[in-house]
Formats: C-alpha cells, structure tokens, sequence
C-alpha cells in the first residue's frame, strides 16, 4: 500500500515542481507505526530538502495535503513533540486544521490510476482509489490483503486473511476457514507448497495449518 502511494507522491510532487510550486529539492518522507512510538508530527525544511516525520498510519490524500503545505507563501515549520510543545491535548488536530485551509490540488488522476502490485496468472493485488485490492481480471475479490499473498495449488488458489483462508477456483469460493490460532499475520508467512497439498506457518518446523488438495480441507496442525 505504502509502495503504491509512494509511486503516486512522486507523481504529485514532480506536478508541483512543474508549476513552479515547489522547489526541485528532494522530500524525505517518515512515517511511524503509532503504537511503536509517541505520537508526534514533525515538518520542515532547508536549503537541501523537505522533511516529514509522521506517527500513524496517514492516507495519500493525508499525506498529499501536508506536502501542499509547503507550496504555501505563509508556510512555517511545525513540531508536535510531546517534549516540546506544552499543550499536548490537541496540538496534532491543531496542525490538521492549518493544512486542511488550503485548497488541495485536484488529486484524481492519482487516485483514479490503476498499479498492479502483484500478478498470479489472472490474479492480482491492485491499487486504486487509495486502497489495495485483489482483482481475478477485472472483476473484485472480496479477499483482504491483510496477510499472505495467494498460493497456487494445481487449478486452485488459495486466499489469505488475519483471520481466515480460502480457497477459491474458477471465480467460486470453495472453501472458507477460519483460524482457530490467535496471532498476527507473521504467524503464517511460511509457505511450504506441494501438488497435494501446502503447510501453513511461521518456520519450516513450526506449520500450524496444511491444506488437502484432494479432500478440499485445512488441518488445524496445533491441534493434538
């Protein structure tokens, strides 16, 4: 998601460096897990570049807006610092507000604009409208990206969710299970695939789960 927006930024901002609204410097861009740090927001800029230091997860519009700050004539540094700023109760939404004032350019070329990310034959993980989604051609899968990407096991695929697997073939679901094992979506990024069949875990000696090609089921591993 953060790759795709990334690619779209750079577009935003070449368009603002051709309108003259910006300097050719570059933009150095971070952006924090919030539950990793303290919440803080951090933007300014020298003679070399434009700096952004963001806590949380923003959108491209989000983002788009704090980097049409800087085309402003009235443009000032702003530091949302626990350690430096004595009201700390609504500084964040107070710089919210400062960026919100100004007009946005027009953003739909960005958003409208389709990038695959990842393509399994008819399968893909597309960007678009500022969300990723997968696509079998170009009809919408209901499937979230919010683990693994698909594997493929003869004439079947199998889906990836925080919360479940399915298993999906010629445009139906086939199959739909649910994870009995409370963890993140590491917990499955091992794959071990085979014709009949694809352990499911976070190891090579650590499967939670294996998927039966021939008898269209999920073995819960963790079990004894």
């Amino acid at each position: 998601l953060f790759k795709a927006r990334a690619h779209q930024l750079n577009k935003f901002i070449a368009d603002l460096i051709s309108e003259n609204k910006l300097d050719k410097k570059k933009f150095e861009i971070q952006i924090w897990d919030g539950i990793l740090t303290y919440n803080h927001i951090m933007v300014s800029q020298s003679k070399d570049g434009y700096f952004v230091t963001y806590s949380g997860f923003p959108t491209f519009e989000e983002l788009a807006r704090i980097i049409n700050y800087f085309t402003q004539h009235d443009w000032t540094s702003f530091v949302y610092d626990p350690d430096k700023v004595e009201d700390l109760d609504n500084t964040r939404e107070i710089f919210e507000k400062l960026i919100s004032q100004y007009a946005l350019p027009d953003l739909t070329k960005h958003n409208s604009e389709k990038i695959i990310l990842w393509q399994l034959e008819n399968l893909t993980l597309t960007y678009i409208n500022d969300n990723i989604s997968y696509y079998d051609s170009n009809l919408p899968l209901k499937y979230k990206p919010s683990s693994n990407l698909p594997a493929k096991i003869q004439d079947r695929y199998l889906f990836f969710q925080a919360d479940s697997f399915f298993v999906y073939q010629g445009g139906e679901e086939l199959l739909q299970f649910q994870i009995n094992q409370i963890g993140t979506s590491e917990y499955y990024s091992m794959l071990s695939e085979h014709p009949k069949w694809v352990n499911i875990g976070f190891l090579p000696d650590h499967y939670l789960y294996s998927y039966s090609y021939e008898k269209n089921r999920f073995y819960d591993l963790t079990k004894k």
